[in-house]
């Protein structure tokens, strides 16, 4: 028997446990070489190539736009031409399963993730070998199969793979934190005038510059916001680092500002322009999207008078900025956090705190 190279998913992100399929660039059952391009894979926060470590012939059944695991096999090498056959090692699962023989189709990490969507091995009708890619391919598709998309007038509607990782961690965050909001109003006429005499002393700065700045140094006194939950015990980042979310038609990113609280106001704008046009260009690296302790989104260009920020994986909490509530003079900002971590009374105090700083009267 030839031998067999199985190449997997790797782990470019700590925080990242799945990667979506964007696309082959080498047919099933053709030869490669060592170092050829087999596969484009996303994350949330990364687009990357998956190589091949040797050469041979690569054989794969996964399809575009799957989600699969890390650590998973996305395709095997072979030394001749024949498909490989997957020892039976590879496909041990756990019990329980019906017999024997449907024993070796599931691998333990397929039948973990059929018990989390409620499948069972009668909803695969394959004889082939199942794994975690099967699973979630078939997931998928009892969804849309069960739901409105199946009834006359709708469609499924197709989302990028950078959305489809996105909605497994938002899934998976919501499915742990105790959610809770607050929001307090801050002057849009006191804010700009702020803003006036920050620029005039520094460069221009915008509002949401100004509040990643603000955000970091109030945050350095309030421990529980700038931190997470894991494993039942609560834990502070050492250093605060502010993403702000960008999304201008090249999927959600949230490029991340380290040491805001540490830097000058017009070293922090420097970075978010940076890392913007980083954005425009496609030329986020991994480092620049990841580790981030806080979230700002800013809607406020949008008119948006009120929304909810989400909270993100590894975070207690996270802060919207609003648009002018018409007629008021107004804007909010809303706080979104973690209740295991802190508490509605502490989050009005660091709203009260970063509303003063926004609304000062001098710089400091």
């Amino acid at each position: 028997m030839s031998e067999t190279v199985a190449v997997v998913v790797p782990q470019v992100n700590p925080n990242d446990e799945h990667a979506v399929l964007v696309r082959w660039h080498v047919a099933s059952g053709s030869r490669v070489t060592a170092g050829a391009t087999l596969a484009t894979l996303e994350t949330t926060k990364a687009t990357f190539d998956v190589h091949a470590p040797s050469e041979g012939f690569a054989f794969y059944e996964i399809e575009p736009n799957s989600l699969i695991a890390v650590g998973d096999t996305i395709v095997r090498l072979t030394q001749g031409g024949e498909p490989p056959v997957v020892a039976t090692a590879d496909a041990k699962v756990a019990d329980p399963v019906p017999n024997e023989k449907q024993e070796r189709r599931f691998t333990r990490k397929a039948l973990r993730s059929m018990k989390q969507h409620g499948l069972s091995p009668a909803d695969f009708t394959t004889s082939d070998r199942i794994d975690v890619a099967e699973v979630e391919r078939v997931t998928r598709e009892r969804t849309v199969s069960s739901g409105p998309a199946v009834m006359s007038g709708r469609q499924p509607l197709e989302q990028t793979p950078a959305k489809l990782i996105e909605a497994r961690a938002l899934a998976e965050v919501y499915r742990q934190v105790v959610p809770s909001t607050v929001s307090i109003a801050v002057s849009c006429e006191k804010s700009a005038e702020h803003l006036r005499r920050v620029s005039e002393a520094a460069g221009p700065i915008s509002l949401l510059e100004l509040v990643i700045h603000e955000s970091a140094r109030v945050l350095t006194e309030f421990p529980d916001l700038n931190g997470f939950h894991f494993e039942g015990r609560a834990w502070r980042h050492d250093d605060v680092a502010i993403g702000f979310a960008i999304n201008l038609g090249k999927s959600l990113r949230v490029p991340v500002v380290r040491r805001a609280a540490q830097i000058p106001q017009i070293e922090v704008a420097r970075c978010v322009r940076d890392l913007s046009l980083r954005y425009l260009r496609d030329e986020l690296r991994l480092e620049d999207l990841s580790d981030g302790t806080f979230t700002i989104s800013d809607l406020s260009h949008y008119g948006v008078a009120h929304f909810v920020p989400v909270l993100n994986q590894r975070q207690a909490a996270t802060l919207g900025i609003c648009g002018e509530r018409a007629g008021t003079g107004h804007r909010d900002f809303v706080l979104t956090f973690d209740h295991r971590m802190s508490d509605g009374m502490r989050a009005a105090q660091f709203l009260g705190e970063l509303r003063d700083r926004i609304e000062a009267d001098s710089t400091s």
